[in-house]
C-alpha cells in the first residue's frame, strides 16, 4: 500500500467512526450546514497553523453534536453527559460523547495533514507535527495527550481489609486515601487508617 493510499484509508475510517458516534449521516453535510461548509473550506487552505486547525475542529465538533454557537466543546460534553445520565439504564458509554478538546485537536490536525498530502501541497510539513507519531516505522494517529480520567478519579481505590487497616497492606492507607463506604469489612468503623482523620476534620469544619 502506498503512503497516500494509507493516509486515505485512515481518513475514511476516522470519518466513518466519527459520524457514527451520534448517528450523524451525510444528510447534514449535503444540506449545506454553514459551519460545516466554512470549516471544510478552511481545511483545504494551505499554511494554516496548528491552533487554527484545532479551533476549527472544535467548532465543527460542537456543531455536529448539536451545540450552540456559545457552547465550548468541554461545556457541550458536560451537557450531553448530564442528559445521558438522566435517561440511561446502565451506564454512560464515553464513546457516545463528543471527543475531548485534546482528542479533537489531534484528530483535526491529522485530517488537515491528510488533505494537504492529497492536494500535494504539504511542502515542508512533518506528519509528527500534525497529530501523528512514528512507531515501528509506521505513522500512528495520536489520540490524546490527556489521561483517560482526572487524576483524582484514577486514584480512586478501595480496600477489603478485615483487620482495621493497620498496615500498608491496606491499599487506601498505602495511597494516602481515606477509607469509604465502598471498602470492605472496615467500612470506616473501627478503622485505623490515619487518612480518615482528614475527612472527619473537613466534616467538622462544615458544621
Amino acid at each position: 500500500m502506498s503512503y497516500s493510499s494509507f493516509m486515505h484509508t485512515q481518513a475514511v475510517n476516522q470519518l466513518q467512526g466519527f459520524l457514527a458516534l451520534e448517528k450523524v449521516s451525510f444528510h447534514k453535510l449535503v444540506k449545506g450546514d454553514p459551519i460545516i461548509k466554512s470549516c471544510a473550506s478552511a481545511f483545504i487552505c494551505p499554511n494554516k497553523t496548528n491552533d487554527d486547525i484545532s479551533e476549527l475542529g472544535k467548532e465543527l465538533m460542537v456543531d455536529i453534536f448539536g451545540g450552540k454557537s456559545t457552547d465550548t466543546l468541554t461545556s457541550l460534553r458536560h451537557i450531553i453527559f448530564t442528559k445521558k445520565v438522566v435517561c440511561v439504564k446502565a451506564f454512560v458509554t464515553p464513546e457516545r460523547l463528543p471527543l475531548t478538546s485534546s482528542a479533537t485537536n489531534f484528530h483535526s490536525r491529522c485530517v488537515y495533514y491528510q488533505i494537504m498530502v492529497w492536494m500535494g501541497v504539504e511542502n515542508d510539513m512533518k506528519a509528527t507535527d500534525w497529530g501523528w507519531k512514528e512507531e515501528s516505522h509506521q505513522l500512528i494517529p495520536v489520540m490524546t495527550e490527556e489521561n483517560a480520567a482526572p487524576d483524582d478519579l484514577l486514584k480512586v481505590v478501595h480496600c477489603n481489609c478485615s483487620t482495621g487497616c493497620k498496615t500498608a497492606r491496606c491499599s487506601c492507607r498505602r495511597y494516602a486515601l481515606p477509607c469509604t463506604a465502598a471498602c470492605g469489612p472496615c467500612q470506616t468503623e473501627n478503622c485505623d487508617n490515619p487518612n480518615n482523620q482528614d475527612v472527619e476534620d473537613d466534616e467538622d469544619s462544615d458544621d
